[in-house]
């Protein structure tokens, strides 16, 4: 059985993330997030569906400090979404994140739980 720490969810607008300049995206964003968003037709719904999720690992961790840019978004082997934690305090912990977005809106949810040998 799967032991919760915490969990997380947010709202973006994706108007706001599409003002954003190359600048603030290279800041909150790593390379491959911005080399699988950037290329869509509707990149900016891409961008604040991951932001989004960024946001809601950042509030189901059981720790502060932790640059957006170190919480990474990926698709895993069978395209899902997957939260890639780039820090040391990471260690044992596991994210589940579910994102979904709109015209205007996307939103993710977050859940940081223990890891254990059976739910790696």
């Amino acid at each position: 059985m799967m032991e919760i720490i915490n969990i997380g969810i947010d709202i973006e607008e994706v108007a706001r993330i599409a003002r954003l300049k190359k600048a603030a995206l290279t800041r909150v964003f790593t390379e491959a997030e911005l080399a699988y968003s950037l290329p869509k037709k509707n990149a900016a719904q891409h961008l604040a569906a991951r932001f989004a999720a960024k946001e809601a690992v950042f509030k189901a961790l059981p720790f502060d400090g932790v640059a957006l840019k170190k919480i990474e978004i990926v698709k895993d082997e069978s395209g899902k979404p997957q939260a890639v934690l780039h820090d040391a305090r990471a260690k044992g912990i596991g994210l589940k994140i579910s994102l979904s977005h709109t015209q205007k809106y996307a939103a993710a949810f977050a859940v940081a739980y223990k890891k254990n040998a059976k739910n790696k």
